[in-house]
């Protein structure tokens, strides 16, 4: 009777064992099914990153103008100040995934025969002129310059298709020649700000 009893729990065991061996296939073919599932996006992302990547925004953006209104206009070395001014905030916009679109001749003879404002108190004549060049936004920019201590950095950022702002900002620069790290500072945040708008802008078309 003892061995009979043990041959039924061993019996039982074996059909629990049955039982079971389905479901815990299952779950493993699954918990397989997954792995690979995972792997093989995380390989297509790899070899084709741009594949889950919406297009980058294209931005043509002009020189900072200088718009010194002091007594001793257009100083050598503060022209040399703006112009850093200016690579260093296309670099960080660069820097930032912005895709640079270079300013074509419409804008670039503006620019050289006209007053430093010219353009900016022109929006939509600036968009116009960007028509036809690959970019979604114009960025303006003027260093207003009306006192000897201070610089006025100030962006406007234009949709070249509705010739509207879409962003207006500015930055104040204490006037020192001898401090590049102000200058880098100043326009690494107002090109932070730009970049900002831009992801925001792009959310929102999405």
């Amino acid at each position: 009777m003892q061995l009979q009893h043990l041959n039924a729990s061993e019996g039982s065991g074996n059909l629990s064992q049955s039982c079971l061996e389905p479901r815990a296939k299952g779950y493993a073919c699954m918990r397989n099914l997954i792995s690979k599932v995972i792997f093989f996006l995380g390989l297509i992302t790899l070899i084709n990153p741009v594949a889950f990547a919406g297009p980058s925004t294209k931005v043509m953006v002009l020189d900072f103008q200088l718009n010194d209104l002091t007594d001793l206009p257009n100083a050598p070395e503060e022209l040399a100040r703006i112009a850093y001014l200016s690579s260093t905030f296309k670099q960080k916009l660069a820097d930032d995934g912005i895709e640079l679109v270079p300013v074509n001749d419409q804008l670039k003879a503006e620019l050289s025969n006209q007053s430093p404002t010219y353009l900016f108190d022109r929006v939509e004549y600036a968009a116009k002129l960007a028509e036809n060049s690959g970019a979604d936004y114009l960025l303006i920019a003027v260093a207003l310059k009306p006192t000897y201590l201070f610089v006025y950095p100030r962006v406007l950022l234009v949709d070249i298709k509705t010739q509207k702002v879409v962003m207006a900002k500015a930055s104040q620069l204490e006037s020192s020649w001898l401090d590049k790290n102000t200058t880098a500072r100043s326009a690494e945040k107002l090109a932070y700000m730009v970049s900002e708008k831009l992801k925001e802008l792009a959310g929102q078309a999405n």
